[in-house]
């Protein structure tokens, strides 16, 4: 597919500041796949032979490859190799967003498929990481832990769309009731917008690694493959497949009922 002229930039520092464009709240992200992200880009992000689509693409082989890793070679070395191949696909999967607000040319097909390609690796992560410590240890616990925690993450993650979904309604509402429907739209046009970095100071450097290591605590999305590679390196599966993945079971409870009471909370108000 033939992507849409765009305007390359015209210096090292113009490409940083443009590949820029995304501020993110997650630890992981933050500390690791942007930096990684804005890094790998900044030599290719003008040559037109990469594409969002080749990069996911790329995304999801990079991933598929890691669970192979996982469940063909069960020493520690499998595991970490497995582990770092996931997290570079967490980065390409990074990259893609990125390219497209760099060039300007987002697309609904493409949101569509970076989304697909996400739960298609997050399900062979659980799938493979369950696999593999319950050969290890013969631990039923091990097996149950990652399907209730997928279950969990899955659940959370489809009433948080579903809301998405049903908010996106309330606006329109709202904005046709104030004859402000026309502008609304336009501004979601832009599948993917572009935000300006903000310019920051050593200081505010600092605040924003600290910002980032607090955010360890809000067990974000993202953090699931820090969480995953750290059980991995240490050689004891269970630290994702009985620990995190019991966390993340919550999901089925408190998932749904947080959403519902936001959508709720918003209706009345």
């Amino acid at each position: 597919m033939r992507e849409p002229d765009f305007r390359p930039s015209s210096s090292w520092s113009e490409r940083l500041s443009r590949l820029r464009n995304y501020q993110s709240s997650d630890f992981w992200a933050m500390v690791f796949a942007r930096p990684l992200t804005i890094l790998l880009l900044l030599p290719v992000a003008d040559a037109r032979w990469v594409t969002a689509w080749r990069i996911t693409w790329a995304s999801l082989v990079c991933k598929l490859a890691g669970i192979a890793a996982l469940l063909a070679f069960p020493g520690w070395w499998g595991g970490v190799g497995g582990g770092l191949l996931i997290n570079l696909g967490l980065v390409l999967d990074n990259m893609d967003g990125t390219l497209c607000r760099y060039r300007g040319n987002s697309t609904f097909s493409g949101y569509y498929l970076d989304k697909a390609v996400d739960i298609i690796g997050m399900a062979g992560m659980f799938a493979a990481i369950a696999l593999r410590a319950w050969w290890k240890e013969g631990d039923v616990l091990d097996v149950f832990g990652p399907f209730l925690g997928f279950a969990g993450c899955s659940v959370s993650a489809y009433c948080k769309w579903v809301a998405v979904r049903v908010e996106t309604d309330f606006d329109l509402i709202g904005h046709r009731k104030t004859g402000t429907l026309e502008q609304y739209v336009a501004k979601r046009v832009e599948q993917n917008p572009s935000t300006p970095p903000p310019s920051r100071t050593w200081r505010d450097w600092g605040a924003f690694l600290a910002r980032a290591f607090r955010s360890i605590l809000d067990f974000n999305e993202v953090d699931i493959y820090f969480f995953f590679l750290v059980a991995l390196v240490a050689g004891r599966e269970w630290i994702f497949t009985q620990v995190m993945c019991g966390f993340y079971a919550l999901g089925l409870v408190v998932g749904p009922a947080v959403f519902f009471a936001k959508l709720r909370k918003r209706e009345r108000g």
